[in-house]
């Protein structure tokens, strides 16, 4: 659990990691020492600092999400994950419950590109089907509002 000066310094630099060694020190009641400290042991502790860019500025103009079932033999399984991780087109690979066994969430410029994509994947032993959903409209991304949520719990939440 984080202590809830940690919980602030946080919540801070997910707002804006930008901000001055002085400035966070003074919002989140600490000396400076103590919150580059504290950064330095975020960053150990693999907290990544890193910019956020809308996709389609740079030519990334498809959103999808890949509904994969998977032959249930583990083996199969393991070897199609670590070749669709390795595929640079795709952002997330979930493992899940329920009809699908993996959903692959990926970024690509153009049909062609997706299309290609599809067929690496179904190249795959451990791929039985897939299902493709091509994301026409976001209204809402931010990941930020949830981890923001979760470190502002109550003072009772918060270890010493």
């Amino acid at each position: 659990m984080l202590k809830e000066k940690d919980r602030l310094l946080m919540k801070e630099l997910i707002e804006d990691s930008r901000q001055k060694i002085n400035r966070l020190a003074e919002k989140c009641h600490m000396t400076r020492q103590s919150v580059y400290t504290k950064i330095n042991s975020f960053r150990r502790s693999g907290v990544n600092f890193t910019i956020d860019i809308n996709p389609e500025k740079v030519g990334l103009n498809m959103k999808v999400y890949i509904l994969i079932e998977a032959e249930p033999q583990a083996k199969f399984r393991e070897e199609a994950d670590t070749q669709i991780r390795q595929f640079k087109e795709v952002t997330q690979v979930h493992h899940t419950l329920g009809r699908f066994d993996i959903i692959v969430e990926a970024l690509v410029k153009e049909r062609d590109d997706l299309r290609n994509l599809l067929k690496k994947i179904h190249a795959l032993p451990a791929v039985k089907k897939t299902e493709t959903f091509i994301v026409y409209e976001t209204t809402k991304f931010n990941m930020k509002d949830p981890i923001i949520e979760a470190l502002s719990g109550s003072s009772s939440e918060l270890s010493s």
